[in-house]
């Protein structure tokens, strides 16, 4: 997404004007950083600029055949008391984290702000993504009740991985979705959301997600059918992929830089909701390198279809 975007962004939610206290209630308690790591750039498998459309029309073809397959492999099942690490260490699922009655909660505040189409900016034939979801929610109180919740083995989970700096809590921009019978969201790679924040000697930081947290609002299998969440481990639309289809208040917080992923479509008459918004880490200490955060973009050749 382009600078002038998270910009924008920022200034809505007055960060750049007036940057958060470090004790905001929005946060977490302060907790200490683990070493910083080494950053190592990772090779991308896939090209994601430069295509030909040639290489465009058969990433795009790849893609559409490997939609209508199943999974490599699909994740339903996990420890109801304690969190499951997945996605070969991206991943964690956390257990209970809503209510079935915090979850309608959810649904409903999301569709009183408003699940709609006003950003779209192309005609319905044309879009790319065809689920609906709210824009430019904040719902602090909503923040600071998961903030509660996270576990530590959750945290400690977080902190092992890049920038290796603390959790400080959630993002107060939830994005609440819709998908019906059809609906998808096609591969991509998540934006990074990020907060400004008072520093006592530097004066300004920056708090950015690493993460995402996403909670399934609906129960699968009863509320709605497919809709799974898939992740492209390879980086390619031939190599492994990952189903994770959560129980209803439950959670997934993946890595956001370099997994690709889709919500898949639902089938049958059901309706899938789910509520996600960035894991913040604090910022790292200067002169410490640990690579760009996360910028949202689609998968090669999803773009253009």
């Amino acid at each position: 997404m382009p600078d002038d975007y998270m910009t924008n962004y920022l200034k809505r939610i007055k960060d750049l004007d007036n940057p958060l206290p470090e004790d905001s209630n929005i946060f977490l308690p302060p907790r200490p950083d683990n070493p910083a790591q080494e950053y190592v750039k990772t090779n991308v498998k896939v090209n994601l600029t430069g295509l030909s459309e040639e290489d465009k029309l058969r990433l795009r073809e790849e893609y559409f055949d490997s939609i209508e397959q199943p999974a490599t492999e699909t994740l339903d099942t996990f420890t109801s008391n304690s969190v499951t690490t997945v996605l070969d260490g991206k991943g964690f699922i956390v257990p209970h984290l809503l209510s079935v009655e915090e979850c309608e909660e959810v649904i409903q505040l999301g569709e009183d702000w408003g699940i709609g189409e006003e950003d779209f900016k192309v005609a319905e034939d044309k879009r790319i993504r065809t689920s609906n979801r709210t824009n430019s929610y904040v719902n602090e109180d909503l923040t600071i009740r998961i903030n509660q919740r996270l576990p530590e083995e959750l945290l400690e989970g977080l902190e092992a991985s890049a920038p290796q700096t603390s959790v400080r809590g959630i993002h107060p921009n939830w994005r609440v979705a819709r998908y019906h019978a059809g609906q998808t969201f096609p591969a991509h790679q998540d934006q990074a959301d990020s907060v400004i924040v008072k520093h006592p000697q530097r004066v300004r930081q920056r708090y950015t997600s690493s993460h995402t947290l996403l909670i399934n609002l609906k129960s699968p299998g009863e509320d709605f059918q497919g809709g799974a969440t898939r992740f492209f481990m390879d980086g390619t639309y031939t190599g492994r992929t990952v189903d994770i289809c959560l129980p209803q208040g439950w959670a997934l917080a993946f890595q956001q830089r370099g997994v690709m992923h889709a919500g898949m479509p639902v089938k049958g008459d059901g309706v899938k909701y789910i509520a996600q918004a960035g894991v913040l880490r604090s910022e790292p200490e200067p002169g410490v390198v640990t690579g760009p955060a996360a910028i949202f973009k689609y998968a090669p050749g999803i773009q253009n279809y």
